[in-house]
């Protein structure tokens, strides 16, 4: 045979099959390249992004400021840009890669639980190109989610590179988002929570991904930092961070601030998804012409609001309304108009089939509404040196961490968005608060109600519930065995079968130890034949090889056994006396001490072995 030269995709595989991938390894060497990767990702989304607004919307409409008002421009160019970048986008989308449409994180969240962390390599390239065309021309969307996306794409791509299992690649998908959320957030703690807290509706976390996540996102933010030379996203000013404190005295003021984020956390969920369902009514339109009309009705809010607005409007992300809010540029009714026209702006450009994230333009209102509060409250209150800033920063995490069901990333990133700390207190109060009061509602609708119900986990608590028990704790439970002698005739055989509940029936020798066993099944057979029961004695019809079960073993490793061998019970063996039977296990046990074991745990009876 002549020589053939390996191709590069063998040669990976030989690579993954020679290694031994440990958790070292994997949670190291792969997490730090996911985000270094995730980090080159962000870095280069921004250029597109800022390229986008430049020369797509800069040029034509004469500013990249979020509003028009008092500018020079032609109305015509504020409505056109953003028509033809959501016709661009639809063709885009729905050609090519129709999971790119929407706002990123939902994909990744749907991609965990459904799909086994698989993301198509196309989606990469796709919803990079197709969200900084929706943000470039003037998209109400913010970078993260894009970004999330495509950094879940890399870890996904990178895990089948390594035919890796379907656990692994999970978990990079979580990691390879984290690390885009890291970077473009400027902060590697709440990107790094993010994702393993975003996917559950409920408080929880997917711990297993804490550890990539951490590393993929502090990579992603190194080397996010590094190229761009940007620690922070938004810069507070000295004068300002003076104003920022808490005192006992504001805490009332901070609940009417969740209360007020609940009641626009629930709006804006309802109008996100009701233009959703609008959109899907309009069957006659086809897809790729929705977000046009998406990204035509975002330049009409636009134009409708620039006559109060000035130059602060709805036009990307949001973070010049963040700045606005936080330096008190704005007065409380314009605040509350933003707040509205932000909301239907994003929920017309994204539901419509846009590309882009939610993240910011959350932020971006949560800054709006907490201003408004503050601005309210200290002016009814002034004696109490209530700071509109300060209710601005509380308000951006606050209000995302309960749309987004996120309350310990939310309160992280705010603070680290902002380098600041002080407000740790009322930004925790805020967003439990109203994660409490918004549980029957979220921004994605991708997420599950908890670990149970993720599909990622079906069978995890099974396995977990059985592997805490052991055979010795069930064997009292356990049927006593009836021994047949293996030189026992067929007619004594049946005299002990007829006063018999079970359905196996260990055969010994002379010194009681196991040589075999037979079931009710076996003995049916030999029964049906034409023969003396005298002359046939247990041996003959016996199995000889016997599968057993230790008192020591766990009650998943002896059903698994079960399973493989299709059985239906087992001899658990005396482990201080070699060949001695003890009891018959049967899977009807297994099964009662499950469901007792986990009645247990519940009411807090029994504590698992692995939170000891």
């Amino acid at each position: 045979m002549g020589d053939v030269t390996p191709t590069s995709g063998s040669r990976l595989r030989a690579l993954s099959q020679s290694l031994d991938f440990g958790s070292v390894t994997k949670w190291v060497f792969f997490a730090a390249l996911i985000g270094l990767a995730s980090g080159l990702a962000a870095v280069g989304f921004r250029w597109l992004v800022h390229a986008g607004k430049e020369y797509l919307f800069g040029a034509t409409v004469g500013t990249t400021s979020e509003g028009v008002g008092g500018l020079d421009y032609a109305f015509w160019m504020v409505l056109l840009v953003p028509t033809l970048g959501g016709l661009l986008t639809g063709i885009l989308v729905q050609k090519i890669a129709p999971e790119a449409e929407g706002h990123g994180t939902d994909a990744v969240i749907h991609s965990f639980h459904n799909l086994k962390g698989k993301i198509r390599k196309r989606v990469i390239g796709i919803k990079s190109l197709t969200s900084a065309i929706t943000i470039g021309t003037g998209g109400s969307a913010g970078q993260e989610g894009p970004v999330a996306q495509v950094g879940a794409g890399v870890g996904s791509a990178l895990a089948d590179l390594f035919k890796l299992s379907d656990r692994d690649r999970r978990m990079f998908l979580l990691a390879g988002a984290s690390g885009g959320i890291g970077a473009t957030f400027c902060s590697p703690l709440g990107g790094a929570l993010f994702m393993p807290e975003v996917i559950y509706r409920k408080a929880e976390f997917e711990g297993d991904s804490i550890i990539p996540c951490i590393i993929a996102s502090i990579f992603a933010f190194a080397t996010f930092t590094a190229i761009s030379g940007e620690h922070r996203v938004i810069e507070i000013s000295s004068e300002i961070a003076q104003t920022l404190s808490f005192k006992p005295a504001h805490l009332l003021a901070y609940m009417v601030l969740a209360i007020a984020c609940t009641l626009v956390g629930w709006i804006h969920v309802q109008i996100f998804y009701g233009i959703h369902r609008l959109f899907d009514r309009f069957n006659r339109i086809p897809k790729f012409v929705r977000p046009a009309i998406g990204g035509f009705l975002v330049g009409v809010i636009a134009l409708v609001i620039a006559g109060f607005a000035g130059t602060d409007g709805v036009f990307f992300g949001g973070y010049g309304l963040m700045t606005a809010s936080i330096e008190g540029r704005v007065t409380a009714v314009v605040l509350l108009g933003l707040v509205l026209a932000k909301i239907v702006a994003t929920g017309f450009c994204i539901s419509s089939g846009g590309s882009g994230g939610v993240f910011a333009p959350s932020l971006a209102i949560g800054a709006l509404l907490g201003a408004a509060v503050g601005e309210g409250a200290n002016s009814l209150f002034p004696g109490l040196g209530l700071s509109p800033a300060a209710f601005a920063l509380v308000g951006m995490g606050g209000f995302f961490a309960g749309v987004a069901k996120v309350p310990i990333a939310a309160v992280i990133m705010v603070c680290e968005m902002t380098g600041n700390y002080k407000l740790l207190a009322p930004l925790m109060l805020v967003s439990v608060l109203h994660l409490m009061l918004s549980n029957r509602w979220s921004l994605y609708e991708a997420q599950v109600s908890g670990i149970v119900d993720s599909p990622a986990h079906a069978g995890d608590f099974v396995v977990d519930v059985l592997c805490d028990i052991q055979v010795s704790e069930i064997l009292e439970d356990a049927r006593r065995p009836h021994l047949i002698h293996h030189g026992a005739t067929l007619r004594r055989i049946l005299t002990v079968v007829a006063d018999a509940k079970e359905s196996y029936f260990p055969v010994v020798d002379d010194e009681s130890k196991l040589v075999g066993i037979f079931s009710l099944t076996d003995l049916r057979r030999i029964y049906l034949e034409d023969v003396v029961e005298d002359m046939v004695i247990a041996r003959d019809f016996m199995i000889d090889t016997v599968t057993t079960a230790e008192t020591s073993e766990n009650l998943d490793e002896v059903l698994r056994r079960l399973t493989m061998k299709n059985i239906n019970a087992i001899p658990i063996m005396d482990p201080e006396n070699e060949g001695q039977v003890l009891a018959i296990l049967e899977r009807n046990e297994i099964g009662r001490a499950y469901d007792k074991r986990l009645r247990d745990w519940k009411s807090g009876e029994i504590v698992p072995k692995g939170n000891k």
